[in-house]
This record gives structure tokens, C-alpha cells and sequence, in this order.
């Protein structure tokens, strides 16, 4: 497995213990089958790709280093300020906001979320979070207890769900580890706990970080330290509906902080991001600091990691002459469309690098080529939107 440079990931957390509702989970075997690959076509699960090149002026500049929502038709983008694009055509439409101490403006958007129903954008800052409509402007500003800049997404359409990042940092045994906040009420209205081992109070984990992902209109959880994939029920309760079955690999975190010293990281295996159809997970996760795109079919419990031809992890493009698929941090869609986004420079440089014979789709294929004679090394990233295949 070839090695691949990802972004430096920052999140604080702790790992659970095994508590009784753990009985019933569906287990995926990463460890056993680290290397277990095999070549799939992006064609086994999608049914069309589209692209997005995002418009580029002086307005909105993106950095390398971007949180990208495909939300509502919109793009939402956070790249020191958070912009949003046209989902289609990729035009840039406003700024969310402003970066700065006042009243109304964030010292960092990076963690973010919105809500289609109300089109509202929730920003997150340390103890609190502020709340914006889809043009930018300043609403209200709304609780965020014991936050530290954690994940954040939908439980619905009234209520925001929050993970503490930094609950490991507590002295209580039970530490709350989620919050929901009612955002008709202005309030937090629920909490769940996570069993926090002493030993490991204060570990820093610069591998990985705490996430959500949806599915079927559900959102379900996994911490930076945790092996299990819990679906939150509701702003009190969570079950585990799956484990990550890391065994040995997984990262040691007995040396308080240990991952302060950069030989430290991506030792064992960290699981980066999660997107769940009707019959996989695709579990995109470093170890020994290579990539991996893990593929695990839920009928029959099986798991292997996706290889193109020349050992890269992901799925091997066969729709477009475009990369190979990964299921990127983030980057994420509440709406069943696994969202990338390459660097317009990267595609420009590397273009004749993914040239196909055969495309899938060749009336993609020509948008395609015309759509990368238009880019520049200094052009915005360009957002690939994959549908997967119904029942897929």
C-alpha cells in the first residue's frame, strides 16, 4: 500500500469500556483482513458522477486544508472563513459570516453543520454556537456547554447534536461525551454519557477525531478513540450497531498525551470517515501512516480494502477519467452522495495520469475534459458528487 500525506487531525477524546448494550453489535473485521485487498470499480456502486468546479475570485479564495458540506443543493465550504457555492453550477454565492472577537463572528468555522428545513447554519466556537441564515447574515448566538470545538450535525430538523472533544479532560467517571440542543427552545435538552477510563484522561489523539455520518434520515456516532459506531436514538440514548474489531492495531494511549511526539502517530489504525449504503460501509482509515478504503458488506460480514491497479487506495474510477474514490474526512452529505474534492492544480498537472480507455459515462466523460480545460493551478478545488445506485 502506497503511503499518502492526509490532513493533520486534531480531536481530544477518550476510550470507552465495554458496557452490556454492547452484546448485539455486528463486528467488522479490519484487523484480521489488513491485507485483504482487492480492485472495485466505482461502477459496482454508483450510478453517476458529477463535478462542481468552484468558482475562483478575490472573494473566495480556498485554502488546501477545507470542511465541505453538499447540503440542500448548496455547497457550504469552511476554509478559515466558511463561503457557499452553487451546487450546481459552483458559483460562489456569499460568505457565512465573518472571522474575528465581535459580536456575531467566529474565531474559526471549521466545525460547522446546517439545517435545509429552517436554511440555517450552525457555527460552533468553544462555548457556544451562532447561527446564521444561507445568505451570512447574524442571528442569534445559542448554548454549546463543555465544547471544544468538536463534530456537530442534524438530529433533526429541531434539534442539533454535539460531541464534547475535550469530556476526557473531566474528573466525573460517567462524563458526558454528546449534547442536543433544542434550537426552538434555545436550550440543551440532552445529554449522553461515555464511560471514561482514568489511565487514559488528557490522551491527545492528533490521528483521528470524533464524527458523525447520516443514513436513512439516522445519525450515528464514532469517537477518535472508540472502536464502536453508535446510532443516536435520541438526545438521551444511543446503541452501538457496530465495532470496529482493531485488536492489537489499535493506537496505544497509555503514555498520557503520547502523540505530542510526531513518531507516534498513525501507528495503529485510525478510522477517518464512514459512509454507510443499503449493503456497505466504506471506512476510509491510516495505519502505519499508509491509506486504506475499507469496504464492508453488511450481508455477509466480509471486509477487504479497495485497491486501484497501482495499489492507491480507493475505487478504481472506471465512470470518468477522474481519481480513484475516497471516502475523504471532512467532506460529507446528509443526502446519500458521497461528496470528494480534488485539488484543481493536482488534476490540471496529473490529468493524462487518469486517462481511461473506456468510460462509463462518456456523456460525463466530455463534461469532464471540458470542464478540466477550464482549470488553472490556481483555480478553487472542484467538488465530484457520486449517487450511489439505488439499493446499493
Amino acid at each position: 500500500m502506497k503511503k499518502s500525506v492526509l490532513l493533520s487531525l486534531l480531536s481530544f477524546g477518550i476510550s470507552l469500556l465495554y458496557a452490556p448494550e454492547l452484546n448485539s453489535q455486528v463486528v467488522i473485521p479490519i484487523k484480521d483482513n489488513l491485507h485483504n485487498a482487492k480492485t472495485i470499480h466505482l461502477s459496482e456502486i454508483a450510478s453517476d458522477v458529477t463535478f462542481v468546479p468552484l468558482e475562483t475570485t478575490d472573494d473566495c479564495l480556498l485554502g488546501n486544508d477545507c470542511y465541505i458540506q453538499y447540503v440542500d443543493g448548496q455547497i457550504f465550504v469552511s476554509s478559515d472563513i466558511l463561503y457557499r457555492f452553487d451546487g450546481k453550477t459552483g458559483k460562489f454565492l456569499n460568505k457565512i459570516g465573518s472571522k474575528g472577537q465581535g459580536p456575531g463572528e467566529y474565531l474559526n468555522s471549521f466545525r460547522y453543520t446546517v439545517n435545509p428545513a429552517t436554511k440555517r447554519i450552525y457555527v460552533l466556537q468553544f462555548k457556544d454556537m451562532l447561527e446564521y441564515d444561507y445568505d451570512g447574515k447574524y442571528l442569534r448566538t445559542l448554548p454549546a456547554d463543555n465544547h471544544n470545538v468538536g463534530t456537530c450535525c442534524m438530529l433533526d430538523e429541531n434539534q442539533l447534536l454535539y460531541a464534547n472533544d475535550a469530556y476526557n479532560n473531566t474528573v466525573e467517571n460517567l462524563a458526558p461525551q454528546l449534547y442536543t440542543v433544542d434550537l426552538q427552545k434555545g436550550k440543551i435538552v440532552g445529554k449522553i454519557a461515555s464511560p471514561v477510563e482514568k489511565k487514559l484522561r488528557g490522551a491527545l489523539n492528533l490521528s483521528s477525531f470524533d464524527f458523525f455520518y447520516p443514513y436513512k434520515g439516522q445519525v450515528y456516532f464514532k469517537g477518535s478513540f472508540q472502536d464502536e459506531i453508535y446510532l443516536v436514538q435520541s438526545p438521551k440514548k444511543k446503541v452501538a450497531a457496530y465495532v470496529c474489531d482493531r485488536g492489537y492495531l489499535k493506537a496505544g494511549y497509555d503514555k498520557k498525551n503520547a502523540e505530542i511526539d510526531p513518531r507516534n502517530r498513525m501507528k495503529g489504525i485510525q478510522i477517518q470517515n464512514i459512509f454507510e449504503t443499503d449493503k456497505y460501509l466504506l471506512l476510509s482509515y491510516v495505519y502505519e501512516k499508509n491509506s486504506y478504503q475499507g469496504v464492508f458488506d453488511k450481508a455477509d460480514h466480509s471486509f477487504v480494502n479497495a485497491v486501484t491497479g497501482e495499489g492507491k487506495a480507493g475505487l478504481e474510477n472506471d465512470l470518468i477519467s477522474a481519481p480513484a474514490v475516497y471516502i475523504a474526512p471532512f467532506q460529507i452529505s446528509p443526502d446519500g452522495i458521497i461528496v470528494n474534492a480534488i485539488n484543481a492544480g493536482y488534476l490540471s498537472e496529473h490529468r493524462k495520469d487518469f486517462k481511461i480507455a473506456n468510460p462509463g459515462l462518456p456523456f460525463r466523460e466530455a463534461e469532464w475534459n471540458r470542464m478540466l480545460d477550464s482549470l488553472t493551478e490556481d483555480s478553487n478545488p472542484v467538488i465530484i458528487l457520486i449517487a450511489v445506485k439505488p439499493g446499493n
